[in-house]
């Protein structure tokens, strides 16, 4: 070989060597807005490829270990997701135009639960006649979009019926703010969102007991002094302030010795 030649094939020789030594690049898959979501939300997968030199890939999604690729585009996503969404998503690409691939990424977990509605009072379950009452229904974990209903057991059709004004209670609370014997019931709650509409499970329930207000009563003693003595007869009254008719009257005592 002629001396001249030498150089040329020096430089051959290092560009195999470079190809042949160059790290075959890492695929990594993130999730927006998070790997938790609830059915019918919005999320994007999105496969990214850190090599030097290259800006164009062919994408290849893969789903519960598949080898076989269901979309070729770096950003996937689904709208509305669904239960049938949830998997372990991996990903990797082919340089378009070149011989450059990647491995394929390690897999993230996609989980999409059913969301549901949690009611609870406030301040309380058990009221008298004019005390307020607030019924509080949320989506746990998923508080943005939702708008509410309210229902209440009906023993007539034996079963829950809308509230005839529980659109009033749309943005997740329904205030009673003097409450009546006729809000005796069980309550519960749903939500919805989105285009096309989807719902949440039914809510637990919630008792609201109303009873009405008691009148005062007085113990009356007579003869009325401070101080009695035994073999004395004296007389002991329970009088109710406003008059009413039918109470029955229970006489308590402490025994002493």
């Amino acid at each position: 070989m002629e001396l001249r030649q030498l150089p040329l094939v020096l430089l051959l020789i290092s560009i195999i060597y470079s190809g042949q030594t160059e790290e075959t690049p890492q695929s990594r898959v993130t999730i927006k807005p998070a790997q938790h979501v609830f059915r019918g939300e919005t999320v994007t997968l999105r496969c990214d490829i850190n090599a030097e030199g290259v800006t164009r890939w062919q994408y290849s999604w893969y789903k519960d270990g598949s080898d076989k690729s269901f979309n070729e585009l770096q950003e996937y996503t689904f709208s509305p997701v669904t239960e049938t969404d949830a998997g372990k998503y991996s990903c990797d690409g082919a340089e378009r135009g070149g011989s450059r691939t990647s491995h394929r990424s390690d897999e993230v977990t996609l989980t999409v639960s059913v969301p549901r509605a949690v009611l609870s009072v406030s301040p309380q379950s058990w009221l008298t006649e004019g005390d307020p009452v607030t019924l509080i229904c949320q989506v746990k974990g998923s508080s943005t979009g939702w708008t509410f209903s309210w229902f209440t057991f009906s023993s007539v059709i034996n079963r829950y019926e809308l509230l005839s004004d529980s659109s009033r209670g749309a943005g997740g609370k329904y205030t009673v703010s003097s409450a009546a014997l006729k809000h005796t019931g069980v309550y519960m709650c749903t939500a919805e969102r989105g285009e096309p509409v989807d719902y949440t499970q039914y809510s637990n329930t919630q008792l609201i007991l109303v009873t009405g207000v008691s009148p005062p009563v007085s113990l009356m003693v007579s003869p009325s002094r401070t101080q009695h003595f035994t073999s004395v007869f004296l007389t002991l009254s329970c009088e109710d302030q406003s008059n009413s008719a039918g109470w029955t009257v229970r006489r308590y005592t402490d025994r002493w010795g």
